[in-house]
């Protein structure tokens, strides 16, 4: 009990239903259990009874222990749950996992508690901002608490005892077990009376973890869900998901998204209701040291930076926003992006705030020292901008790129990328050279053939087949920057580049840029 009653001085806990904000999906008229007819209150309280059960087996029995790390790491669900109603029935050491909880309550406790609460979830959590993983758990620590959060407190059970109610908003760090009910599943209503085969149903296939699609390189591709990418794209690739150079090749994706063309009609007209977006941009941890680096600026309005790398407070812990607040100046980042296409004059330029935290995952160091006679205790946090770890950030207000009339407009966009700083503004010009499709490809508005054709009317075999089919253009651009501003490199986005490489079960496989410090995606409306 002493290591428990130090822990319990680290942090606070906040994690509700598993800390994630699950879209909801209407369950209308399918006979599923209704999870909105049991009071909330009484559902809380065999929570808190099945938590204190838990509790029991949880000090007493290293094998439970082991057992409950090992199901979350399946993460079943793509979180690290476990679903009691999947794992009642499951041998640990010749007795189930329902008998042993029995041992430390009685029958008809157990029973009232799988009746009243059908979706009853052990959650193993994972806390990046305090380097606390599921995989990390030491199963020969028998003081791991098990936790209840409600809307006011959160209560943390040992020995079978509320050992004490915390305030909400604070983050542990250290390990716990939360009790709570799964948001991510629906158990049919049949099956809850059926003493046969154990069936749920996903809320989303996002959500199955026996769905894996194999992720391409970090810098190629990522895995999103079918509606960042867009209808349309997931469309085309039902007609062109080939790698083999066919007729099905995924490089024409494009011409079904702005043309109709399929393999079966070769001939189409221009969609002038179609337009691409930047959906989600994702920028390098390393990124930090070339953007966080504004001159002699300490105020305000400023590039965050960090301002303190080691904060320590006495006797409790600090929640993530305190940490944000003490190792942090103030603001946000200000990318600015440059769309350079050959129809414009001047580039279009979009500007995205974002802040440090939406970025990047800090991964925080944290230690305690215990308090003595002489002494108190003491939390004592750091943070080190080369342990950083970049995140997807998906845009709220995504960054146009407009329709692409490929009869009119080259065949490639750039976009520059930049952070931007204060300071003098300079004026420069630069040169791309572009490539265009050839009237032979048109007849108006119609686009005639998958691909490109050349002169003599061939068609390519590949669409990055470029010397008979396209002629070359050079294009000047003046564009204004300030002069103190971060490079973040270009990408250069090609007609017949894919846009989809993979689709499987509501998410895909999308294809991204990269400009050596952004990895963009691109989605179609």
């Amino acid at each position: 009990m002493k290591k428990f009653s130090l822990l319990i001085l680290l942090g606070m806990f906040i994690f509700g239903g598993c800390s994630e904000k699950d879209s909801d999906m209407e369950i209308k008229n399918k006979g599923y259990q209704n999870e909105n007819l049991l009071n909330v209150n009484v559902k809380q309280k065999y929570l808190e009874e099945f938590a204190g059960i838990l509790s029991k087996a949880v000090y007493e029995r290293k094998d439970v222990r082991e057992f409950l790390k090992t199901e979350s790491l399946k993460q079943f669900d793509k979180n690290f749950n476990v679903l009691y109603y999947l794992i009642s029935d499951v041998k640990i050491n010749e007795k189930s996992f329902r008998d042993i909880l029995i041992s430390y309550s009685s029958k008809e406790a157990i029973e009232e508690i799988e009746n009243n609460v059908p979706l009853l979830n052990i959650l193993v959590p994972e806390i990046t901002f305090f380097d606390i993983y599921p995989q990390d758990l030491d199963t020969d620590d028998s003081e791991i608490p098990v936790v209840v959060s409600k809307d006011y407190e959160t209560a943390l059970y040992f020995k079978g005892k509320k050992e004490l109610s915390l305030k909400k908003g604070e983050i542990p760090s250290f390990h716990v077990f939360v009790v709570n009910e799964n948001s991510r599943v629906i158990i049919p209503e049949n099956n809850l009376k059926s003493r046969g085969v154990k069936t749920i149903m996903f809320k989303s296939p996002n959500y199955d973890g026996s769905l894996v699609i194999n992720e391409q390189p970090i810098l190629k591709s990522t895995i999103v869900d079918n509606s960042i990418v867009g209808k349309k794209a997931i469309d085309a690739f039902s007609y062109f998901n080939k790698d083999d150079g066919s007729i099905n090749q995924k490089a024409f994706q494009r011409d079904y998204i702005y043309y109709g063309i399929t393999p079966q009609n070769q001939t189409g007209n221009l969609n002038r209701s179609v337009s691409e977006y930047i959906s989600f941009i994702q920028v390098d941890a390393n990124s930090y040291f070339n953007i966080a680096n504004e001159p002699g600026t300490k105020d305000y309005y400023g590039d965050p930076k960090i301002s303190n790398h080691t904060v320590t407070q006495e006797k409790r812990g600090l929640s993530e926003e305190e940490l944000l607040d003490r190792m942090w100046t103030k603001g946000s980042y200000n990318f600015k992006f440059e769309i350079l296409t050959s129809t414009q004059e001047q580039s279009q330029v979009v500007y995205i705030p974002l802040k440090p935290n939406e970025l990047w995952d800090f991964n925080i160091s944290h230690s305690y020292r215990n308090s003595t006679w002489f002494r108190r205790s003491k939390n004592t946090y750091t943070i080190n901008a080369n342990k950083f770890t970049s995140k997807p950030v998906v845009l709220k207000e995504k960054i146009s790129l407009g329709k692409w009339d490929i009869s009119e407009e080259a065949l490639f966009r750039y976009i520059k990328i930049s952070e931007e700083d204060s300071g003098a503004e300079v004026t420069e010009t630069e040169t791309y050279e572009m490539s265009k499709a050839l009237k032979t490809n048109f007849s108006g508005n119609a686009k005639i053939g998958i691909g490109l054709k050349g002169k003599e009317g061939e068609a390519g075999a590949s669409a990055s087949v470029e010397s008979t089919t396209t002629e070359k253009i050079t294009k000047s651009y003046t564009i204004k920057r300030k002069i103190d501003s971060d490079q973040l490199g270009k990408i250069r986005i090609y007609f017949y580049d894919p846009l989809v490489h993979k689709v499987e079960n509501g998410v895909c496989e999308l294809h991204t840029y990269y400009s050596g410090h952004v990895k963009v995606g691109i989605s179609v409306e």
